[in-house]
């Protein structure tokens, strides 16, 4: 679809020739996705949502929405939920959009912190970096939903933003099925991190798909997932699908992933046998120091949202 078009759509959704209520009003779900419709698309939408009240099911996606458009509709979803319409929202994607700045980030940020039936988010290729996805990560833990599918592949995640996501996996208890990290630059390091967040549930983390292809993942990283499913995979029982292709694996390590994972394992056409992604992690053990500086000051800025999110739930 293309503006004007979009732009016919959302008075047909919005109008109220009747005067019985317009058709927004009722939508329980709504996807638009793979048009181009543009930042004119994005207004439109953002004027539906407007109007929306008991939406459980939104699609957003790949829209050419750029970064004026993301902003555009993550502030209407945000006074949406703010102003308790769609409080049951239950999955939203809004993969392929550009929240790569503060004020986009931060809307979305308050928006998820409402979304306390949410069990389906994607935010794939969305441009969020470690610093938005620490937002996410926290803005989910306070909405306090029972989230089951999480993807936030292609967002230039790295180490620190790795070890984020684990702390969401472990504080939200185990309830997440479907995770998926594909094309972030996570290395050894950040996998370890997520390997470490599914150790410790008494009955065995729920986990049932776990995507980390392109990851520049090495062998520190294979082990020690090979550790978190344990042995048999008594603490991953639900695990029926790990995905690792287009990482850096010797043939050893390619064999001791096939012993752990058997037919969980999903066949890597893409592996660089003859590469070490480990090789380079003297480099990024220099950057920890710095990091971990600006980790209190980034939980300074998120603590702030939290508690502006707060007061407005408040009122």
């Amino acid at each position: 679809l293309s503006e004007a078009t979009m732009e016919e759509v959302a008075d047909i959704l919005t109008n109220d020739t009747s005067g019985t209520g317009c058709v927004a009003t009722n939508l329980t779900k709504i996807h638009f996705y793979n048009n181009m419709s543009g930042v004119g698309g994005c207004r439109q939408f953002a004027r539906i949502l407007e109007k929306s009240s008991k939406l459980t099911d939104i699609r957003f996606s790949s829209t050419r929405a750029g970064r004026d458009g993301s902003d555009i509709v993550a502030s209407a979803l945000d006074v949406a939920l703010e102003e308790g319409r769609n409080a049951n929202l239950e999955k939203l994607d809004f993969c392929d959009n550009n929240f790569g700045n503060k004020a986009s980030q931060d809307a979305l940020f308050r928006a998820l912190g409402c979304t306390a039936s949410l069990s389906y988010l994607d935010l794939r290729d969305c441009e969020l970096e470690d610093d938005g996805v620490k937002k996410v990560c926290h803005a989910l833990f306070e909405s306090d939903s029972a989230l089951e599918h999480l993807d936030l592949s292609g967002n230039a995640v790295e180490r620190r933003g790795a070890k984020q996501i684990a702390d969401y996996i472990r504080d939200s208890g185990g309830k997440l099925k479907v995770l998926c990290l594909d094309d972030n630059d996570l290395t050894s390091k950040g996998v370890v991190h997520i390997a470490s967040a599914f150790h410790g549930s008494e009955d065995g983390h729920a986990i049932e798909r776990l995507q980390l292809n392109y990851t520049m993942c090495g062998a520190i990283g294979a082990r020690a997932l090979i550790d978190a499913f344990g042995p048999d995979g008594k603490d991953l029982p639900n695990l029926t699908k790990i995905c690792l292709d287009g990482n850096s694996f010797k043939e050893d390590i390619v064999g001791e992933l096939e012993v752990a994972f058997d037919n969980k394992l999903v066949e890597m056409e893409e592996n660089d046998s003859d590469g070490e992604a480990d090789d380079d992690l003297s480099d990024e053990d220099s950057d920890e120091e710095e990091d971990d500086e600006n980790e209190e000051e980034q939980n300074g800025e998120v603590d702030a949202l939290t508690d502006a999110m707060n007061k407005s739930l408040v009122v």
